[in-house]
């Protein structure tokens, strides 16, 4: 019966006097993920596959970045791949990989989100995943589910969700921010978030996202502040740092105080774990900036007068301040953190500033913390030079190294 049913179904159109469209019999084919949440309609069943569990994987890497599950009650996203074909000469054309449509609408009472592609190897491309990650955090806004032009979701955002999606892009980004912290180019929240959509600049613009996102998301509230933040923008209301302090830091919170939570959150970013017993040369980009001072950091005040990005060698006409006991204690704790089962060598460098800390906690003369300093100064600077002149011999992109307290993704 298959076998007669198939021959009815191809002899149809002659019947009517048509040829056999075999593309579109092909164009036909559709793939449900097992999760029900994507469908994939293409020409190649291997393809379809492919695409849905691409589909799956990043939803899962999104999930597990915001802390909780996508909203996917009476949704479906559709993934389509489709080739631009020559109506002349029939040849299918090697279009560019950026989304050729990005729709939605309401289908039966379902909000059904389309994308729309030129071929599957255009999923491995930066594009596809942001329009894609774009589809994903619509599905917050409640009126997705009835409006088919929901709240615009900022760029930022979308961007900074997909630059957390793989570990060593979450690191590379990392440490362009900490060079562009230390060089003084990392502008305030509040200019970055009100700068035009044409002022984009992926270099910094984009590291700048993923370290926001990264943020905005921690947990263990994370999940429910990406909530409220898409309820505002579903309201018209505009996401600035006077908003994002009062999510971060609570009521009362303001630009200012977001500001001095932002470079501390900066600074820890940068910790990292490596397989033990290594010393990756990144890691010593790391103890660089943690030995930066910063007011409001580490239980320096806002009020001292030390300047932002200054040197240890700060602490030591300042060693009678009633805050550098506690600075002392707490910084020794982090550098040792920063350090904690990697090489012999960064660890001797943080023992010899330890040396230091210790020795400005106990009031110690000039004299003597500007030779103990030195000491760790010059330690540190031995080290670099070793690690420069082994730069040739050295894979920057291991992937010995995940994110300190967070699993490979």
């Amino acid at each position: 019966m298959l076998h007669a049913l198939m021959v009815l179904l191809l002899a149809l159109p002659t019947v009517r006097g048509q040829a056999v469209d075999r593309a579109r019999l092909n164009a036909l084919k559709t793939y449900r993920t097992p999760s029900r949440r994507f469908v994939v309609l293409g020409p190649n069943t291997l393809d379809n596959l492919a695409a849905g569990r691409w589909a799956e994987t990043v939803s899962d890497r999104v999930e597990a970045v915001v802390g909780g599950a996508i909203p996917f009650n009476r949704r479906e996203i559709r993934i389509v791949i489709r080739s631009e074909t020559n109506a002349t000469t029939g040849t299918v054309a090697v279009a560019e990989c950026a989304p050729r449509a990005l729709t939605q609408g309401l289908e039966s009472g379902r909000l059904v989100q389309r994308m729309v592609i030129s071929r599957i190897e255009c999923l491995a491309e930066e594009s596809i995943h942001l329009a894609f990650c774009r589809l994903l955090l619509e599905g917050f806004f409640p009126s997705s589910r009835f409006n088919p032009d929901p709240a615009q979701v900022p760029r930022w955002l979308t961007v900074g969700l997909v630059r957390n999606l793989w570990r060593t892009q979450r690191g590379e980004d990392a440490f362009t921010m900490v060079e562009l912290w230390r060089q003084g180019r990392v502008p305030t929240l509040a200019d970055w978030l009100g700068r035009d959509a044409g002022e984009w600049d992926v270099a910094t613009d984009g590291p700048m996202s993923a370290l926001l996102l990264a943020w905005l998301v921690e947990p263990p509230a994370g999940y429910a502040r990406v909530g409220r933040l898409l309820d505002h923008l579903d309201n018209g209301v505009f996401i600035g740092s006077d908003l994002l302090a009062i999510e971060v830091l609570g009521r009362g919170a303001d630009p200012s105080d977001l500001e001095v939570a932002w470079d501390g959150w900066i600074m820890r970013q940068q910790r990292k774990v490596f397989r033990p017993g290594t010393t990756p040369p990144d890691v010593l980009k790391q103890l660089a900036a943690e030995l930066l001072l910063y007011p409001g950091v580490f239980g320096i005040p806002l009020a001292s007068d030390i300047e932002r990005g200054a040197g240890f060698a700060a602490l030591i006409e300042r060693r009678k301040a009633d805050w550098m006991a506690a600075f002392c204690r707490i910084k020794l704790a982090s550098l040792q953190a920063l350090v904690a089962g990697r090489g012999a060598a960064v660890q001797q460098i943080v023992e010899r500033y330890g040396a230091f800390l210790d020795a400005v906690e106990r009031g110690k003369r000039p004299g003597r913390l500007r030779a103990l300093l030195d000491e760790a100064e010059a330690a540190l600077r031995e080290q670099e030079t070793m690690m420069l002149g082994a730069a040739d011999g050295i894979d920057h992109d291991s992937t010995d190294t995940q994110d300190a307290g967070r699993q490979d993704r």
